[in-house]
């Protein structure tokens, strides 16, 4: 396991990663030339990086390679479509500028969740002395409101702890079946799918103003990594273009392609204005995901509060209710 994460980079390191790739092709440098330097400006992922390029020189895949260092199939994906069309330095820095507003928002909700934290864990060690040593005195009592109070929070709690869970799980996947999982959860789902959408739609427009066309996006798209976004929609979309479905019709039948592309379509633009036109809408939802994600930050210390504030009373229920009803008894 440990050999196992040694070959994998971390969140900040594949950020590290694809802001170096960017910046050395973008001053003209070559892709080969590039990896070549790569151990020797980064001398702490040395021999991971010199397999790579080692692998890379032997005509392995770029996208394949950074999916085995810990990128996302959807990454991967888009890797390779940017080398087909020529457009890495674009693709790279648009993924950089992604995975730098997910470092900063996991840095956000740190920030918001460490204060609730330590409540919590202040909250569960004063239960666990309630429970220990003031409960036994009034082991005697009927009254058990409070307990039954505690119970349904612990419980709801769980299903919190639940939920956070299978969402991480989902989002490392990335794949098509995760991500539309992920659409249907409440809270995130609506970020979710304006993630995908904008990774769509830029996709889209690329490959539009490099002059694809629409079958030979699709047959593009699916033989990209199995199970990745792009190859499922790519393949998707191939099939009822097939069976004699309307594009419009598919689009609108897509849970992650957007509706705003019908219109586009029918504005009757030439491939390069309606390439750039998606890098336009790409644009926009890409500030809408940004909106909403800090939006679903600030909300989450508030919610952890809450749900602190109940748990508070229901170990006060717990401690006075028994007293209350000795004294009634008296």
């Amino acid at each position: 396991m440990n050999n196992f994460k040694k070959d994998k980079l971390t969140g900040q390191e594949q950020l590290a990663f694809l802001d170096y790739l960017q910046n050395s092709l973008a001053n003209g440098f070559a892709l080969n030339t590039s990896l070549e330097l790569m151990p020797i400006l980064w001398p702490k992922r040395r021999k991971v990086l010199a397999s790579l390029n080692q692998r890379m020189t032997l005509g392995a895949d770029l996208g394949q390679e950074m999916w085995h260092l810990g990128f996302s199939k959807t990454i991967a994906a888009q890797v390779d479509l940017a080398m087909e069309q020529g457009n890495l330095p674009d693709c790279l820095s648009q993924l950089a500028t992604l995975n730098r507003l997910k470092n900063e928002q996991i840095k956000k909700l740190k920030t918001e969740m460490s204060y609730p934290i330590v409540l919590a864990v202040m909250m569960i060690s004063l239960l666990v002395f309630m429970q220990t040593f003031v409960s036994n005195q009034f082991a005697s009592s009927n009254e058990h409101t409070g307990d039954v109070m505690l119970v349904g929070l612990l419980g709801l709690g769980l299903l919190f702890l639940y939920y956070f869970t299978q969402v991480l799980t989902l989002l490392r996947k990335q794949d098509y079946h995760s991500l539309k999982r992920l659409v249907h959860y409440p809270i995130i789902g609506s970020a979710v799918k304006l993630y995908v959408n904008y990774l769509l739609v830029y996709d889209i427009g690329l490959l539009v103003a490099s002059g694809f066309s629409l079958q030979k996006m699709c047959q593009y798209a699916a033989n990209q990594e199995p199970g990745s976004l792009q190859q499922f929609i790519g393949v998707k979309v191939n099939r009822q273009l097939a069976k004699g479905k309307n594009l419009s019709q598919i689009i609108k039948q897509e849970i992650f392609l957007p509706n705003e592309l019908v219109i586009l379509l029918e504005t009757g633009s030439t491939k390069g204005d309606l390439g750039k036109s998606c890098l336009l809408l790409g644009q926009t939802l890409f500030t809408d995901l940004t909106s909403k994600i800090e939006k679903l930050i600030v909300n989450v210390q508030p919610v952890c509060f809450i749900l602190i504030g109940l748990c508070i009373i229901g170990m006060y229920l717990k401690l006075l209710l028994p007293m209350y009803a000795m004294m009634q008894q008296i």
